[in-house]
């Protein structure tokens, strides 16, 4: 049986934006409120270049770690700019899982560092948000962020999508999340009613909530909103068509996705490759990774390196679970 991993590759093709104001005169009405993105690349663009991957790598020298988080835990109180809370609300969420991670799991800070970034638009987060309840078997939130990623994965994610991608999506991680979900929610006692299920969506998704996140996620998807202090809407293309990358050898894992910051070098080489999230467990994440270097990037027009997040799923679109390792 082949296996898909599919990486979700928005970040390579998503155009550049540098946003500028035009002064007004003096007596003209008052100019609009700033623009997020330009203070919070101005944040960004002031910290010594690879502060993200020192913050994440555990090989990175001592000093320059300590640093970087002393600088991702200051950036992360910019309301405006949730991205570098984000990062900081993964190593809360995984604690001594994640490899060298120099902060102790805290499940409620995570959850107040990783919810920003999810209603900002980034889809991805709604699954953290849900994959993090799971691991500590709180039955309601989990069904709860599973429902609301699925919603928006539907409405606005597969949008437009073919009948192979939403085929696709529904058999391998999305289904496997759903499923899990499912398991997780039969085990209070007494039993949680059924009906919760609904309530607690359409309780989220009222007052106008729901629209004002898809819409900023379909903005997203339009190139709109991107910036690099995001790790994204970077200037980097692909040099390769790496396919789609099937594997064979996962020891009984249904599903599985991770997210790296990626490192690109001004020749298009690929530098420092950094583990920011994961699920289950970081060493099936050194199976998808060796997908993830099977992509070849296109030297880049400036001389300074960049670095962006390549999140992947894996998963099959027959939605089986693997039963014992094979070799490639």
């Amino acid at each position: 049986m082949k296996w898909r991993w599919t990486g979700l590759s928005l970040a390579l093709t998503a155009p550049f934006f540098c946003l500028a104001q035009t002064p007004e005169a003096a007596h003209a009405t008052p100019p609009p409120a700033p623009d997020p993105a330009v203070s919070c690349n101005a944040a960004y663009a002031a910290l010594p270049y690879g502060t993200i991957l020192d913050l994440l790598d555990p090989d990175a020298p001592t000093d320059r770690r300590a640093a970087a988080l002393e600088a991702y835990q200051r950036l992360s109180t910019m309301e405006e700019c949730p991205e570098f809370a984000y990062t900081l609300g993964q190593l809360y969420r995984h604690g001594p899982d994640l490899p060298g991670n120099p902060l102790p799991q805290d499940v409620p800070r995570a959850r107040e560092l990783i919810r920003p970034m999810a209603e900002a638009g980034y889809l991805n987060a709604f699954a953290d948000l849900a994959e993090m309840e799971m691991r500590h078997a709180n039955s309601r939130e989990t069904m709860k962020w599973t429902q609301v990623y699925l919603h928006f994965m539907q409405t606005v994610k597969l949008e437009h999508a073919d009948a192979d991608q939403r085929q696709y999506q529904r058999s391998a991680y999305n289904g496997n999340l759903l499923a899990r979900a499912e398991l997780i929610w039969k085990w209070p006692v007494p039993a949680l009613p059924r009906r919760l299920v609904r309530e607690d969506l359409d309780a989220y998704l009222a007052g106008g909530n729901g629209d004002r996140i898809a819409q900023r996620m379909r903005e997203r998807s339009q190139g709109r909103h991107l910036r690099p202090s995001a790790q994204e809407g970077v200037p980097v293309r692909m040099a390769n068509d790496p396919g789609t990358c099937y594997v064979r050898q996962v020891d009984r894992i249904g599903a599985a996705s991770a997210a790296w910051i990626v490192e690109v070098l001004p020749s298009g080489e690929t530098g420092r490759v950094v583990l920011e999230n994961f699920v289950p467990n970081p060493e099936v994440t050194e199976v998808m990774k060796q997908c993830l270097l099977r992509v070849r990037f296109a030297p880049l027009e400036g001389t300074e390196p960049v670095t962006f997040r390549y999140p992947m799923v894996m998963g099959s679109n027959e939605g089986a679970s693997l039963r014992r390792s094979r070799r490639r």
